[in-house]
Order: C-alpha cells, then sequence, then structure tokens
C-alpha cells in the first residue's frame, strides 16, 4: 500500500482536505482489520458471592500500573505469567519517553504482547506513535473508527508498516493474555463505532483474576454505560478506572450502583483545564463508599493480586 502524509492545519479542517483523508484512513483501518486475525499498601478481599472466577489462578502477582502521565491515560498490566497488555499511550512523546518506557525497562519488559487502543482521542494516543517506533508491540486492539487527526494517521500506519497484527473490538470478544485471566470486551458495538462520537466507542475491558475484577472504561459517558449495562453483560469490579478522567458526563449513579467498586482510580492532571475529575462524581463516590485514588494526588498508582485479594500501593 502507497504510503502516505497528509499536514493538517491546527484550527480547522478544509472539506477538500478531510474527506480524502477520511477515506484513505477507512481504507487503512480496514485493511489492517481484515488482513488480521480477529480473536473472539492497602489490602482488600474479594467477597465470593460476588465474582466470576477465570480458569486458574497463579502463584505469581497480577500487578496494574495506571501510570501518571498527567491529564491522559497509559495503564500497564502485567499477567501472572508475565504476559503485558499497554491499555493507551498518553497525551504526547514526552509520556513515553518519561513514564511508559522506564516503567516498562522497570518491569523487565522486553515486548508488549497486547496495545489497547480505547478510542482515538489525543490523550489516549498522544505517545502512542513514539512507543510503535520504539519498542516492539506484538498486537493491537482497537475499534476501527474513523478519525481524522495526524497523530491517529500516523499510529495506524505504523501498525501496517511494522505488520502489526490488528484485532477488532467488540463487545463479547475475549482478548488473549494469560490463561489465568478473562479479559472480556463490553463495549463498543458496531453502532457505537459508527458514530462520530469517539468517547462513547471506547474500549471497555473487564478483567478477572480469580476473585479479583477491574473494570477499564477508557472515555466512556453516560451512553455507552446504559448501552453495556442494557446488554446484559456483568460489570461488577472491584476496582473501576473512572472513565474521562472524572467527567461529569460518566459514572452515573446507575453505573456506579452496577458496578459497586470498592476502589477507584482516576487518571488525571493537576490544575487541568477542564476541572475533571467532577465534584458531582466525586461525591457519588463518597456515597458508595468507594475509596478514590488520583494521578494528580498520588502518583502512578500500582494494584497487586494473588486473585483472592489486592494491595494498592501509590507512588506518593
Amino acid at each position: 500500500m502507497r504510503r502516505f502524509r497528509i499536514r493538517l492545519t491546527s484550527r480547522y479542517l478544509r472539506w477538500q482536505v478531510l474527506l480524502p483523508l477520511t477515506a484513505l484512513l477507512a481504507i487503512l483501518l480496514a485493511w489492517l482489520l481484515v488482513s488480521s486475525p480477529v480473536e473472539i499498601g492497602i489490602a482488600h478481599t474479594a467477597a465470593p458471592s460476588s465474582v466470576v472466577l477465570a480458569e486458574s489462578v497463579s502463584s505469581s502477582p497480577l500487578r496494574v500500573a495506571f501510570l501518571d502521565v498527567g491529564q491522559g491515560d497509559a495503564i500497564l498490566v502485567r499477567s501472572p505469567d508475565g504476559r503485558t497488555m499497554l491499555i493507551d499511550g498518553g497525551d504526547s512523546d514526552e509520556d513515553t519517553d518519561k513514564v511508559i518506557l522506564p516503567t516498562l525497562e522497570a518491569w523487565g519488559v522486553q515486548a508488549l504482547d497486547l496495545l489497547v487502543i480505547t478510542h482515538p482521542d489525543q490523550d489516549h494516543i498522544g505517545g502512542l506513535p513514539y512507543l510503535l517506533q520504539s519498542f516492539p508491540v506484538d498486537r493491537v486492539v482497537l475499534t476501527g473508527q474513523v478519525h481524522t487527526t495526524q497523530t491517529y494517521e500516523q499510529m495506524l500506519t505504523l501498525i501496517r508498516d511494522k505488520g502489526i497484527p490488528a484485532i477488532k473490538a467488540r463487545r463479547g470478544v475475549l482478548l488473549d493474555l494469560d490463561p489465568s485471566l478473562v479479559l472480556r470486551v463490553l463495549g463498543p458495538d458496531d453502532a457505537a463505532v459508527e458514530r462520530n462520537d469517539t468517547n462513547n466507542a471506547s474500549i471497555v475491558i473487564r478483567l478477572t483474576y480469580g476473585r479479583i475484577s477491574m473494570l477499564f472504561t477508557g472515555d466512556a459517558e453516560e451512553p455507552e454505560e446504559r448501552e453495556i449495562l442494557e446488554s446484559g453483560e456483568e460489570v461488577r469490579a472491584h476496582v473501576l478506572k473512572v472513565a474521562h478522567h472524572g467527567s461529569p458526563s460518566g459514572s452515573s449513579k446507575r453505573w456506579l450502583q452496577a458496578v459497586a467498586p470498592e476502589v477507584a482510580i482516576i487518571s488525571v492532571g493537576a490544575d487541568n483545564p477542564f476541572d475533571h475529575p467532577g465534584y458531582k462524581v466525586l461525591t457519588r463516590l463518597t456515597q458508595f463508599n468507594v475509596t478514590t485514588y488520583r494521578t494528580d494526588r498520588h502518583g502512578t498508582i500500582t494494584i497487586r493480586s494473588d486473585g483472592n485479594t489486592y494491595q494498592v500501593f501509590t507512588q506518593r
């Protein structure tokens, strides 16, 4: 496939540029997904009556780090058998250079087994072109939603040129990382991806390890929360990654009642211009007696679990 490079102005896109670029990105996404296989410090103890068990529990711990990348998302998962998954890549090359790559090195990771791109917004993919250029990635997971930005184009082109298999994430797909883990995609569905709403087409993943469950939500807002709940998918989780940096557009009362988390993690930048996390979200979490951690206050937040209990460690 011929390489293409289109420079976009920062203020606006003229229609004569936007329409060809949209078509090119659609072709590139279709090529990637069609040519690739689709694979359908504080201790807590899980309540046995509220869990779904994974296939088996290893003697090695599960480790999940919610990396402090400011006003962005980057979550690193290391499975009990040593496999690694990165969910999103922060906002910029600096996030990759100063946070993601040093963490991978500190954990002794030689290659990423899975790279999950929850949606195409800059604060979730900004560091991924540099990561793809600098670090081996075995497989990527994405929605295939068309989004016309230079960062997204560059990322997709790198995935194509490096021949990295792409997995299309849709509700009900199980991601293969480690037999002791269950990684189930709860959203989006095809209809959500076809709409021009990146947040509400976020990849939402429920991880289960033994008796412990965690929910990774991207930037899903109330419409996607509602669709997932109406689909009948199991959403209960001990640990909830609060969607969209704690924006009041998500984390609805109905969602929090259904998830019933014990711990919430908010990935957010200090003094950000969006007033994240929202007061209403923080109030709801308090009303539901959820212990809340924030990367702007606690730095990188790491959870370790043996499948029966879990512990939360903070950088500060």
